[in-house]
C-alpha cells in the first residue's frame, strides 16, 4: 500500500492443548504464564499511526456513480481530516512518508474539488490544511507553534493583534492554547525579540492591574494602546 506504515502487530499466543492429568507440572506452569503475557498484550493500547486515517480511505470501494477516488483525493481527505482534528500536515513528513507527494499535491493544486486544502509557510516547514475544517487565523497561529520559535510567535501575533482588532496582547495571551509557554520561556523570548532592531516597534508596558503588554507602534500609539489595556474598577 503507497500510504502509510504498517502498525505493529502482536503474535498470535497458541494455548498448549493437553488433555487433563496428562500435563507436566512445567507445561503447566508454561501455559499459565502464556496465558498472562496474551492477557498483558491484548490490554494494551494499539501504537498510534499518524497515516492510518489516510491508509485506510485506500481500501474502500466507490460506490456506484460516484467519482473513483484518484491518490491526490485520497491526500487531500487526510489533510481535511487532520484539520477538522485541529492538526496542520507538514510537507516534511508527507515527503517521508509518500514516494510521489510532489506530484499528489500538484494534482491538488489543480483539482477543482480540492481548492480548499491551502497552505502556510512557516519558517521551518510548509503547512497544509483545508479551509473547510480550519480558518486562515488559526492555521497561522498553528502554523508559528510547529515552527517552535516563540520570539517569532510573539513579534507575529503582538503586530497582528495590534492591526486586526486593534489591541494590545497581553504577556499572560502566550500561556494559554495553543502556545501553551510558561513565564520564564515568555520572557526569555522577549529578551531575544527586542534585543533585535527589526523588532524595534514591538514595546512593552504594565496596566492599572499590573498585567504586562505589548503592542506595536507600527498600528497602535502608546497612549492608545495603554487605553485599550486599561481596566475600569466597577462598584458594585
Amino acid at each position: 500500500m503507497l500510504f502509510g506504515r504498517k502498525k505493529p502487530g502482536f503474535v498470535k499466543i497458541e494455548e498448549i492443548a493437553g488433555a487433563a492429568g496428562e500435563a507436566s507440572e512445567e507445561v503447566s506452569q508454561e501455559r499459565a504464564e502464556k496465558q498472562d503475557l496474551l492477557e498483558y498484550l491484548t490490554s494494551l493500547p494499539e501504537a498510534e499511526d499518524e497515516f492510518a486515517e489516510f491508509a485506510e480511505s485506500g481500501d474502500q470501494e466507490p460506490e456506484e456513480g460516484e467519482e473513483e477516488m484518484t491518490e491526490a483525493r485520497k491526500l487531500a481527505d487526510y489533510i481535511r481530516i487532520r484539520s477538522g482534528a485541529g492538526s496542520l500536515t507538514g510537507y516534511a513528513s508527507l515527503k517521508e512518508e509518500i514516494e510521489e507527494a510532489d506530484q499528489l499535491l500538484e494534482e491538488i493544486r489543480e483539482d477543482e474539488d480540492c481548492k480548499d486544502i491551502a497552505y502556510k509557510e512557516g519558517k521551518k516547514d510548509r503547512y497544509y490544511y483545508s479551509q473547510q475544517n480550519m480558518s486562515d487565523n488559526y492555521a497561522m497561529i498553528a502554523a508559528l507553534v510547529e515552527d517552535k520559535d516563540l520570539a517569532a510567535t510573539m513579534v507575529h501575533m503582538v503586530r497582528f493583534n495590534s492591526k486586526t482588532y486593534p489591541a494590545p496582547t497581553p504577556l499572560s495571551y502566550f500561556e494559554r492554547h495553543p502556545y501553551y509557554a510558561t513565564k520564564p520561556q515568555i520572557e526569555r523570548a522577549y529578551q531575544v525579540l527586542s534585543g533585535r532592531e527589526e523588532n524595534g516597534d514591538i514595546q512593552r508596558f504594565t496596566n492599572n492591574r499590573n498585567s504586562d503588554f505589548l503592542f506595536s507602534t507600527e498600528f497602535l500609539s502608546p497612549k492608545y494602546a495603554k487605553a485599550l489595556a486599561h481596566e475600569d474598577d466597577f462598584a458594585d
